[in-house]
């Protein structure tokens, strides 16, 4: 069988236009996710970057401008960033999004000759310091209200609302509540411990808990490096990186090495270690076992 080819994206959306970096540089990538965390966090290792890319991204996102960003005394002027990864093999490219947030701070990570940039990025930092811009209606539906939280979080209509309280009218949603990425937690506490919300790669996820795992999109994992094992809350294996393991799904473990942990999970949080040159290029899941 043919070795597959890796494949890596970091696109970074500047006002002249898209910047991409490839698999052709060298690039350490390290991207943690949970359920239910507001925002996920990738920190971005590239050797050999463009000089004036380099320039421009250490000049502005320095420590100095975040730490003035986050107590109000400059505006923060983001760029987007998203990473794809995955596989390419018999011509076919099999690669999937598994992060999309915003460029926070930029540092060097090496000295000359070989100048590295550590890129630190996390997930709904826009709406960390975007303001509710219109109140939500007075009353709505919980399918109308989580509609209205999606558009004032910059997702348009790139949310998903499934759960036996979609009819159920809310009164005064949101009032107390004036950033964007409070939103998500006053769509949980609406009908708190009977629906989850969470916002992964960009889209907004709203369902009943008991309904959070599609049950036909359950991932077999067969395959491990080093040996799964219990933990506090469930279990941790790690495994070589596969697009279909995500937050808030299920995953079926079968171990010859520690059969004991055998059987399906809910993915509560994941680590990518994703890199170009180097040996890893692998995704460690914790789970817990379902209700």
């Amino acid at each position: 069988m043919a070795m597959k080819e890796r494949v890596i994206r970091v696109t970074f959306t500047l006002p002249s236009g898209d910047v991409v970096l490839t698999e052709g540089l060298r690039l350490n990538i390290r991207i943690s996710k949970a359920a239910l965390a507001i925002q996920n966090k990738a920190v971005i290792e590239v050797f050999g970057m463009d000089t004036k890319m380099r320039e421009g991204l250490l000049s502005q996102f320095t420590a100095w401008n975040k730490r003035k960003a986050e107590q109000g005394d400059i505006t923060p002027q983001w760029i987007p960033v998203t990473i794809v990864a995955g596989y390419k093999q018999d011509g076919n490219d099999y690669s999937s999004l598994v992060f999309k947030g915003e460029v926070a701070l930029v540092e060097l990570s090496s000295p000359p000759p070989n100048i590295g940039v550590r890129i630190t990025a996390y997930t709904n930092q826009i709406n960390r310091t975007k303001f509710v811009t219109s109140p939500a209606p007075e009353q709505a539906t919980l399918e109308e209200y989580v509609a209205w939280a999606a558009g004032q979080m910059g997702l348009g209509t790139n949310y998903e609302c499934k759960t036996s309280y979609n009819k159920s009218i809310i009164v005064n949603p949101s009032r107390s509540t004036h950033i964007a990425a409070a939103l998500v937690i006053d769509i949980q506490n609406a009908y708190r411990q009977d629906i989850a919300a969470y916002v992964d790669d960009g889209r907004l996820i709203v369902k009943d808990v008991a309904n959070l795992i599609n049950v036909d999109l359950i991932t077999e994992v067969k395959t491990f490096v080093g040996i799964p094992s219990w933990t506090e809350w469930g279990v941790e294996f790690m495994t070589m990186f596969d697009p279909s393991i995500r937050v808030g799904q299920a995953v079926n473990l079968t171990s010859a090495m520690n059969p004991s942990i055998n059987g399906s999970y809910v993915i509560t949080e994941l680590d990518y270690d994703i890199t170009s040159r180097d040996k890893a290029f692998y995704v460690r899941g914790s789970g817990s076992p379902p209700a």
